[in-house]
């Protein structure tokens, strides 16, 4: 079993893409998303990047390895809507036990794929915060998608702008989800997002926060980290990355041919330099309670490239302006 773990707008889709690619696999995509609720054949085969501007990989139908699980002709079998944000964190917080019924809902993923003579893969963009406890439940490779924070931010606001908020609003509801440990409310209570706008100062925060204390804490649980910036800059990360696979699974993915493009920021130029002190203090005063060294150094490595590329981001859109 591989598990692809990652958040959104980070170049997961691309990824997942990958696998499927290898007859070998069956490769479920995002399994906790909500429309698999009520999807039916019809939606399985209708659903894909060409439909929005996904800026995905030309792939056939996302759900379409999810048909033969759909039940009564409406939504897939043991797969509950809870599972998509409001489960994003486990009981017991982010160290806690998997709910049963998502452990049974993955199993069943898993069992029907080696029914019929497959590895099988599962890829969540929801998954970053129950990412220790499926690893715990759910022996397998457990891999951690990753992109520069800034870039994943970009994206999130190029979404918006053109007028779709969705992943803008991922980032108050994965705060507020059930279980969520107190770090999140006091995220919240000091930097309240007034809307679901790239333009929101403590939406940027609040989103930056967020996602150092994921990282921080799944990637001790992962196997294998595949960072986008070095996968579409340096063929021998990606020739790694590719080989351990092979010797995990006995699975040959072709993983060349990664981007990782820059959007735009809506955020005031001006801000730049008081939001750099505070995400800096802030991210690193969440870090340091990080359980291991590991996730620490990682979220630091994180944190610190998201500042990088912030900095230069406004340079130039400063001395341009």
């Amino acid at each position: 079993m591989i598990f692809l773990h990652s958040g959104f707008r980070t170049a997961s889709t691309w990824v997942w893409s990958r696998f499927r690619a290898n007859t070998g696999t069956l490769s479920y995509y995002e399994v906790f998303n909500e429309r698999l609720e009520d999807l039916t054949l019809q939606t399985a085969l209708a659903l894909n990047g060409q439909i929005w501007h996904s800026k995905h990989p030309p792939v056939k139908n996302y759900f379409e390895e999810f048909i033969p699980l759909i039940q009564n002709g409406r939504g897939i079998f043991l797969y509950q809507k809870s599972m998509s944000s409001d489960w994003f964190i486990p009981q017991g917080g982010m160290g806690g036990t998997l709910r049963q019924e998502e452990f049974l809902y993955c199993q069943l993923l898993m069992k029907y794929a080696e029914q019929i003579g497959k590895v099988p893969v599962l890829s969540a963009t929801r998954s970053l915060g129950r990412v220790p406890a499926l690893s715990r439940a759910i022996p397998g490779t457990h891999v951690l998608i990753y992109r520069n924070l800034f870039k994943q931010w970009c994206s999130f606001t190029e979404q918006g702008e053109i007028g779709n908020p969705y992943f803008l609003k991922t980032i108050s509801l994965q705060l507020q989800a059930q279980s969520a440990p107190p770090e999140f409310a006091a995220i919240l209570a000091e930097f309240p997002p007034a809307s679901a706008n790239a333009r929101d100062e403590n939406l940027f925060v609040c989103f930056v926060l967020l996602h150092l204390y994921l990282y921080s804490r799944a990637r001790p649980a992962c196997d294998l980290v595949m960072d986008i910036a070095a996968m579409a800059t340096d063929p021998a990360c990606t020739s790694a990355l590719e080989q351990q696979v092979l010797a995990r699974h006995g699975l040959s993915v072709d993983l060349s041919g990664a981007t990782d493009g820059m959007m735009f920021c809506q955020i005031d130029p001006a801000a730049h330099d008081r939001l750099h002190r505070l995400i800096d203090e802030r991210g690193r005063a969440l870090l340091n309670s990080a359980e291991t060294a590991q996730g620490r150094d990682f979220g630091l490595e994180v944190l610190e490239t998201f500042l990088t590329s912030y900095a230069a981001y406004t340079h130039d859109a400063l001395t341009t302006a």
